[in-house]
């Protein structure tokens, strides 16, 4: 299950694809996952008006009004960027670090992703933010965030594998491998 395997490019070859792939793939698959969100909202508009990454960002010592901070887009619609900062990071880093990953160890790539997308809620849900306090104990979270979270991880996740997986096909290189 664990078998690393080498792959034919050099190291520095894979890493420069994983970070160029990386930064395309989390842009798409963070896209992907605010659409997700927008057809299933995860939190009530009340625990939404200060979200996950604007809550983490205050415990880490950032002020209310930097993490709420946003800018006006069509006349009236707020769009908080700093939050939106956090996704889009979050989805660059894990969609380079899924890449890099799958060409040392090919079964992060089970379901196409879908795997790594379920991987990375629990660690993330059900874990490392409620031991943080940013979002409540899983227990205590209502069933509709689950819901949202946990498909919209595999969808989110599929969709860094299916960019991944073009970018790589369309390589005449054939940096990256396993995808």
């Amino acid at each position: 299950m664990f078998q690393i395997s080498k792959p034919h490019a050099p190291f520095g070859a894979i890493v420069a694809k994983t970070l160029w792939y990386g930064l395309i793939a989390g842009m798409i698959s963070g896209m992907v996952k605010i659409g997700w969100e927008t057809l299933l909202p995860p939190r009530t508009l009340a625990r939404n008006a200060t979200n996950p990454p604007q809550h983490l960002l205050e415990q880490l010592g950032m002020s209310h009004a930097t993490t709420h901070a946003f800018v006006y887009y069509s006349t009236d619609q707020k769009v908080f960027y700093v939050a939106l900062i956090i996704h889009f990071a979050f989805s660059i880093v894990f969609a380079a670090l899924f890449l890099f990953l799958a060409q040392y160890w090919s079964k992060v790539t089970l379901w196409q992703g879908a795997a790594y997308g379920i991987a990375v809620w629990v660690a993330f849900h059900l874990i490392i933010m409620p031991a943080m306090g940013t979002v409540p104990a899983a227990w205590n979270q209502p069933f509709d965030e689950h819901f949202s979270e946990f498909f919209g991880h595999i969808v989110w996740a599929w969709s860094i594998y299916a960019v991944g997986y073009f970018l790589a096909a369309k390589d005449k290189k054939h940096t990256l491998e396993n995808l």
